[in-house]
């Protein structure tokens, strides 16, 4: 794609992509830089778009024709993590910046795949919550607050969907054990 050198791609696809923990149906992708007017006319020229949902100067959301949703965002928070790059040029945020990114936001949308992301993200390994909340609070400063991060990241009763497909029929932990490992990965934090 044309943009790619303007975006790097976020979310859980980007995420699924270099842990294969879900099927991700979607592609977020984040720019430094203001979104270009001319945007529109060359994503046209390489995807059909069925339908266009926001068309602002920070964000661009469209719909395929085959029903895959993209959206292209003017981030102007910094990266904390590297960025990897692909040789076809495409950028993909590593898992430690998805996981601060996902920490932010969880403060602002309740969809259970970010918890389950995070719950992924923990199980393996690949950061904890202490260098989540260190690299959270330098990224977004005073608009990130650790002890409501905490609080959030084991509060499951306003979530919907639930639903999470798998990828070669792995078998998807229970929501009670997503939420009883968030509990506990917050206790420990808690102790230290």
């Amino acid at each position: 794609m044309p943009v790619a050198k303007y975006f790097v791609l976020g979310g859980g696809t980007a995420l699924s992509l270099q842990i294969a923990h879900r099927k991700s149906f979607d592609f977020d992708f984040f720019s430094e830089i203001e979104i270009a007017k001319d945007l529109k006319e060359k994503i046209v020229k390489k995807i059909t778009i069925e339908e266009i949902t926001v068309d602002t100067g920070d964000e661009f959301t469209f719909y395929s024709t085959d029903k895959v949703k993209f959206t292209f965002l003017f981030y102007y928070y910094r990266s904390y993590f590297d960025i990897f790059e692909f040789k076809n040029g495409l950028k993909i945020f590593s898992v430690k910046e998805i996981a601060v990114k996902k920490a932010y936001t969880i403060g602002h949308r309740g969809v259970y795949r970010d918890y389950f992301d995070l719950f992924t993200i923990f199980k393996g390994k690949y950061i904890n919550l202490y260098e989540i909340i260190t690299g959270a609070e330098s990224v977004y400063k005073e608009l990130f607050n650790s002890k409501l991060f905490l609080e959030q990241l084991v509060y499951f009763k306003d979530l919907p969907d639930f639903d999470i497909t798998s990828i070669n029929n792995q078998q998807i932990p229970s929501k009670d054990e997503v939420k009883q490992f968030l509990e506990e990965e917050v206790r420990k934090y808690l102790k230290s």
